[in-house]
């Protein structure tokens, strides 16, 4: 039997749908093939995770400063493009920072407009004692 002539083939268990004839190209992303990489942030994940997404990855960062440490450690001129890279980068994850961490008043606020919505009761209770308090 040639392997193009129609007949018995004893292996038809083995082949999944659409996978005879018909040329069929499937990229596989199962975690089981390509685990996803949890990484333990130092600092806060979120602003981590914003970040190396939407600033520059930690290769990038790591480049820049490393270009320019060789060029102090050679006492020659520091490139001024890679400088101005990571300048900017620095006032990005400075934005990101003030983003993410409202003012002890902001969350306060957030806080008590959430328990207002969702608990009425707390919260006029939180106000009482909290007026007590001051009043004391």
């Amino acid at each position: 039997m040639t392997t193009n002539s129609p007949g018995f083939d004893p292996f038809w268990i083995f082949r999944a749908p659409l996978s005879g004839n018909v040329d069929v190209a499937q990229r596989i992303t199962a975690p089981w093939f390509s685990p996803s990489l949890t990484v333990n942030y130092a600092g806060d994940a979120a602003i981590e995770d914003r970040v190396v997404t939407e600033v520059a990855s930690y290769g990038k960062q790591l480049g820049w400063l490393t270009e320019i440490a060789i060029a102090l450690a050679k006492k020659q001129a520091v490139p001024e493009e890679t400088l101005r890279r990571l300048e900017q980068a620095c006032a990005q994850i400075e934005a990101i920072k003030n983003r993410a961490h409202p003012s002890a008043v902001e969350a306060a606020n957030n806080a008590l407009d959430r328990l207002e919505r969702d608990d009425r009761t707390q919260y006029d209770r939180l106000l009482q004692e909290r007026q007590g308090k001051t009043q004391s």
